[in-house]
């Protein structure tokens, strides 16, 4: 803290009155005695170490692990919800003629036959592995083969199921546009449309946010912050603005996992769906909003920090947190920010450049190629 030679003492204002220019009166001997004692003779900054609690340092050492999830999840989920939204309203379901629904019809079923035969292929591929490693046996924990050969069959197994995920999907719509549409809710895509302008608005002012106001040291402009101040004339106008965003970034999380997933097979896919969600799948989600929870409030401090700026969670992530060494370096330098942006402006490219609705049929081909030459 820097220290000056001219010190003043703000009075208790009288009466419930605002402060006034008279109320502020020169320190006393005491105060002057006092400083002295934190005061830098030479008038340079000075490090004052603080004790943390260990309730303190466990939350910093979660947000920083928690951290490592977000970049990557929230990062992707930030720049594929919106599109996902407005994407589901443009390919909705539609009134289909008679050719068209035999020509879709047939392609559908298809399709299930393909994945029914890959399917019986990667069940016998299975069932001789295991005869082979009992007749040898076992793989063992060193046998660099059979390690080989297992990391490969996840790997087959989670694009088969990304493949039948985005089969059911394509079937649901089907259903929806036949004869049985009576079931089917018109106002769902209008719905979704909504939503994805919404999330669109949202991800497009988060961005702008890191840009002028999170990353710049000093701030171009307060921006959301500004806006959350001039709601505070009746407080449930800003909770509910600072709700909506804080809320919005647990749901790009929740969808950027869901996405990578589904485009990567190093990790399973666990979508929400009403009356299909498996347990295993509640918890991955539940599990990946507790992890991206400090992280998030974190993130939140940093960006509305003139807005908390007499809050306690501003004081435990901005003052006693970040200085914590080893996490420091980590957090005073914007790296873990600077990764969510790049994945998130990178996610876009990628949705511009490369997304087309092809390319679950192609992965569906290359994955049966794959299996028909193993055979």
């Amino acid at each position: 803290a820097v220290m000056k030679a001219n010190y003043t003492r703000i009075m208790e204002p009288t009466n419930g009155t605002d402060f006034t220019p008279e109320q502020f009166s020169p320190l006393n001997g005491t105060d002057v005695y006092l400083l002295s004692k934190v005061t830098p003779p030479d008038g340079e900054l000075e490090t004052i170490p603080l004790k943390v609690g260990i309730g303190t340092f466990y939350a910093g050492l979660m947000a920083w692990l928690g951290w490592f999830f977000f970049a990557i999840f929230g990062g992707v989920g930030l720049a594929a919800l919106p599109v996902d939204l407005i994407l589901g309203f443009i390919n909705r379901p539609k009134h289909m003629n008679p050719e068209e629904y035999a020509e879709i019809k047939e392609s559908l079923q298809k399709r299930v036959n393909e994945m029914v035969d890959m399917g019986e292929k990667m069940k016998e591929e299975r069932v001789q592995r295991e005869q082979l490693g009992s007749d040898n046996g076992g793989g063992g924990w060193f046998n660099r083969e059979a390690y080989k050969d297992a990391r490969e069959e996840r790997n087959r197994v989670r694009e088969f199921k990304a493949a039948v995920f985005l089969l059911e999907e394509d079937v649901t719509d089907f259903t929806a546009a036949s004869e049985r549409s009576e079931k089917f809710n018109p106002l769902l895509p209008w719905l979704g449309l909504f939503a994805g302008i919404l999330s669109l608005a949202l991800s497009v002012t988060w961005l702008v946010q890191i840009f002028i106001y999170v990353i710049p040291s000093p701030p171009l402009h307060p921006f959301l912050n500004a806006l959350f101040t001039s709601l505070d004339f009746f407080p449930l106008f800003s909770q509910f603005f600072l709700f909506l965003y804080t809320g919005y970034l647990f749901a790009c999380a929740m969808k950027g996992a869901f996405k990578f997933g589904l485009r990567f097979v190093c990790m399973d896919i666990h979508p929400m769906r009403p009356g299909k969600t498996y347990m295993s799948s509640m918890m991955f989600n539940l599990g990946l909003v507790l992890i991206c929870a400090l992280p998030i409030v974190q993130f939140c401090a940093v960006a509305f920090s003139t807005y908390a700026q007499y809050s306690t969670i501003r004081q435990m992530f901005l003052i006693e947190l970040e200085y914590i060494p080893f996490f420091s370096f980590f957090w005073t330098n914007n790296i873990f920010i600077y990764a969510f942006l790049a994945i998130a402006l990178l996610t876009v490219l990628y949705l511009i450049i490369c997304r087309k609705r092809g390319d679950d049929t192609k992965t569906i081909m290359k994955l049966r190629d794959r299996l028909t030459k193993r055979s």
